[in-house]
């Protein structure tokens, strides 16, 4: 008890630092990694949770199926992210959304019970959940900015510097991100018409902002990209 006691005043000293999961996976995972082909489900809307995911390699598309039958992206996963723990402590005990591998995939998983028991002997972890629940709540609430005070443009340029932040690699002075995103995705996850997506991103091409080319993105600058995300007050005056 005393030896967890201090692991956890520890991490409360380092509240700032990002959490580790590879090593926690590595660690707590009984089985090797399993793969998956790209267009995969890890889970869908509806299904009990009984394990929590854990992306090693590839990149994983959360999203729902609207009322219309439109596919609604909901939040892009890539290497060192966690899935599945919102369900498992959530009251309704289901998860809310479905899942597609958008590349190959590698995800180490542990078990509902193992996790709730890792949690209990080890205090410390549950900065780590902590920092995982503020980090999908930041993104919600620029998501809710985005669609309430910016247009189609802004938050594609926003998508696009996120994803190049967290999964860009760097080639010279470009940044490519290294998943493919068509129009037609990139539009899932802003929430826009395909046709709305493609104005914007010519746009940005023709200012040399960025590149498509057969679903690979190139940011040639992303300093002028965060720039096109700033929040603009387009509600009415009053």
């Amino acid at each position: 008890m005393a030896e967890n006691s201090s692991q956890l005043s520890a991490r409360l000293h380092t509240l700032w630092r990002e959490p580790d999961y590879y090593s926690f996976f590595e660690k707590y995972a009984k089985r090797p990694a399993r793969k998956y082909k790209k267009g995969s489900a890890l889970f869908y809307e509806g299904d009990i949770p009984n394990k929590i995911y854990f992306i090693r390699k590839g990149y994983v598309k959360l999203f729902r199926i609207s009322e219309a039958g439109r596919d609604a992206a909901i939040y892009l996963y890539g290497p060192g992210s966690i899935l599945g723990v919102r369900a498992i402590v959530s009251k309704e005990g289901v998860f809310r959304y479905s899942t597609e591998t958008l590349t190959d995939c590698e995800i180490n998983t542990v078990s509902r019970e193992e996790y709730l028991k890792i949690l209990s002997e080890n205090p410390e972890y549950i900065i780590d959940l902590m920092h995982m629940f503020i980090q999908r709540l930041n993104n919600a609430e620029r998501k809710l900015e985005g669609f309430i005070l910016t247009d189609a443009a802004a938050r594609i340029a926003s998508f696009l510097a996120d994803c190049a932040k967290r999964f860009g690699e760097k080639k010279g002075k470009d940044i490519v991100i290294p998943l493919p995103l068509t129009h037609q995705k990139i539009a899932d996850f802003i929430g826009a018409f395909r046709e709305t997506a493609t104005i914007a991103i010519n746009k940005l091409e023709h200012e040399n902002i960025i590149t498509i080319k057969g679903g690979v993105v190139t940011i040639h600058n992303l300093k002028k990209l965060e720039k096109k995300t700033q929040i603009q007050d387009l509600l009415p005056k009053e």
